[in-house]
């Protein structure tokens, strides 16, 4: 009798069996469903760090752009909604190759303006970090626009500098490898017009910061009216500037600090190239591109070509290189006819 309900209980217990495993099977599945290295929040489980890269930092006020600038993280993006961010702005973190800061506006239509307090000081936005991009914003109202201080690799794009106490933007302490492209600089010089350069390349002799700001690229941007110095000024010690299909326009260039040309080359190995520039009547410029020796042995190796240039004057040279600065030049075109290259330019 024993063997008999022995016997007629095996059904369950192979019944019983069977449902302890296909319920550990299931839990097995479902717990081994997340890696191990997938992140979890609030509400559960979140993409893997490849997607988090495209995160976006969401602003439409001044304190929280100032807290995304100190507090971003490489592959982000911090993205202004429309309206207007007053304040002097800065940021010193690092991007990377694979994974660039990006700071621009929400609209490319509608883009946010970022404004200094005055334009007697301070900084629209500066940025000591490298691999960012700047892109669809405006900047006003402040003593310096952009400001990249050794900050590499970082492009500009899109953007509109104005109403700027002197430079608009300026690449400086070793910035290399960036560019402004595809952007519009106007109305600079409010409080100091010798200083009012649209681009800065580097510094001066004597200043406290690195020199050697090297390969920067300005493509595509057009400068004026109302730019108080030279549209572009590249300093002694840099190397390898490249600047090409811009569009310059000579009202207001101011005769200031020298300020007597389009471009002042003091740096070696420029290449300047594809540009069009109109003079609009103003008596103060004398060349349209210069060379100058601030330092010896520096001001040479240039090369100007195809630029095209609508000089009012016919006494205004399309080159003027001083002292022992050189240049070669070809294919540049100027209307009407007048004055072409001085000092030594090697024709080809």
């Amino acid at each position: 009798m024993r063997k008999a309900r022995i016997y007629r209980s095996l059904p369950k217990l192979v019944l019983t069996a069977v449902a302890l495993l296909l319920w550990t099977s299931i839990w097995s599945t479902s717990a081994h469903a997340i890696p191990r290295s997938a992140a979890v929040g609030d509400s559960g489980i979140v993409p893997p760090a490849s997607d988090l890269s495209d995160e976006v930092i969401a602003c439409s006020t001044a304190s929280c752009l100032h807290s995304a600038l100190k507090n971003v993280l490489p592959g982000k993006r911090i993205v202004l909604a429309p309206g207007t961010y007053t304040g002097s702005f800065s940021t010193d973190v690092e991007g990377t190759a694979q994974q660039p800061i990006v700071i621009e506006s929400q609209q490319s239509d509608n883009p946010a303006v970022i404004s200094g307090y005055s334009v007697g000081s301070g900084y629209g936005l500066r940025v000591r970090g490298d691999h960012w991009v700047i892109r669809n914003l405006k900047f006003t109202n402040a003593q310096k626009g952009i400001l990249l201080d050794h900050s590499n690799y970082t492009r500009i794009t899109d953007v509109e500098v104005y109403h700027i106490g002197y430079e608009a933007v300026h690449f400086r302490d070793g910035t290399s490898y960036s560019s402004i492209e595809n952007s519009r600089i106007y109305e600079t010089g409010k409080t100091g017009a010798g200083f009012g350069e649209g681009v800065y390349v580097g510094s001066a002799e004597g200043a406290s910061y690195n020199q050697n700001t090297h390969y920067n690229t300005i493509r595509n941007v057009v400068f004026g009216p109302n730019i108080t110095a030279e549209h572009i000024d590249i300093k002694e010690r840099s190397i390898g500037t490249l600047v090409e299909g811009c569009t310059f326009y000579g009202e207001g260039i101011s005769g200031a600090n020298y300020a007597d040309s389009f471009i002042d080359v003091k740096g070696n190995g420029a290449i300047i190239r594809n540009n069009t520039a109109y003079q609009n009547g103003n008596s103060f410029i004398v060349d349209a591109f210069q060379l100058h020796e601030i330092v010896p042995g520096w001001g040479t190796g240039n090369e100007f070509s195809n630029n095209t240039l609508y000089l009012t004057d016919a006494s205004v040279y399309v080159i003027g290189a001083y002292k022992q600065t050189s240049a070669t030049a070809y294919q540049n075109t100027r209307s009407p006819a007048g004055n072409m290259y001085k000092g030594n330019v090697t024709v080809q």
